[in-house]
Parts: C-alpha cells; sequence; structure tokens
C-alpha cells in the first residue's frame, strides 16, 4: 500500500480544483458566451468588494505567472507558461501543478522551488 505524503494531497487537490474549474468555465460559457467576460471582469471593479476580490484574484495570477516562469528553465516555456497562468488562470495552473507533481523524487520542496540548477563548473 502507498503512504500517502503532501505530494499525493497536492495532486488530490490540484485534480478536483481543475476539474471544478473546468466545469464552472464550461457553464459560464455555455450560459454567457466568451465575449463579455473582459467586460464583466473589469466592470466590476466599481463595485468595492467585487473589485476588492477581482484585484485579489488579478495579482494572484501575476504572482502564479511569477511562480511557473521562476520553476521552468528555457526562456519560451517561462514565457508561454506564464502568460498561460495569466489567460487560463487555474485551468492551466492547477495542470501545471498536478503535471509538476509527477516529477522524479517528486517532494513539495521540488515542487515549490522547483529542480534543483546545475551549474557548469570547470
Amino acid at each position: 500500500m502507498i503512504k500517502p505524503t503532501a505530494v499525493h494531497a497536492v495532486r488530490f487537490l490540484s485534480a478536483i480544483a481543475w476539474l471544478l474549474t473546468a466545469f464552472m468555465t464550461v457553464r459560464a460559457i455555455s450560459q454567457a458566451g466568451l465575449s463579455g467576460a473582459g467586460a464583466l471582469f473589469f466592470g466590476d471593479f466599481v463595485h468595492p468588494w467585487r473589485g476588492q476580490f477581482n484585484l485579489d484574484f488579478a495579482w494572484h495570477l501575476v504572482f502564479m505567472a511569477a511562480w511557473v516562469a521562476w520553476r521552468e528553465t528555457a526562456s519560451v516555456k517561462r514565457i508561454v507558461f506564464g502568460l498561460a497562468c495569466i489567460f487560463l488562470g487555474g485551468l492551466f495552473s492547477f495542470a501545471y501543478i498536478f503535471a509538476a507533481s509527477f516529477a522524479p523524487n517528486a517532494s513539495i520542496r521540488r515542487l515549490l522551488f522547483g529542480p534543483p540548477l546545475t551549474t557548469n563548473k570547470g
């Protein structure tokens, strides 16, 4: 039997979060379409609490993008994955975390800080 670890919990939670986010995204697109999403998001900044929530959320997306870009080693992947975090939100971020949790020798430390960097000496 496999002993549960923190990495297993991250896998489970990121999978559940992705499924729920995907469900709500499909529901929103089917009921309201894509065309009004940006206008609704930015229009909500007028309302104090919705504006606060949207600003909090926007900064979360920016920090998530920065974290993912920092973890990646290839320049193109940094840019593409960072932009995907901002424009796709949890649909990308939760899938990224889930996939990263399957890296060889996965641990919470490696998940948070990425693979160890190698240096050329000599």
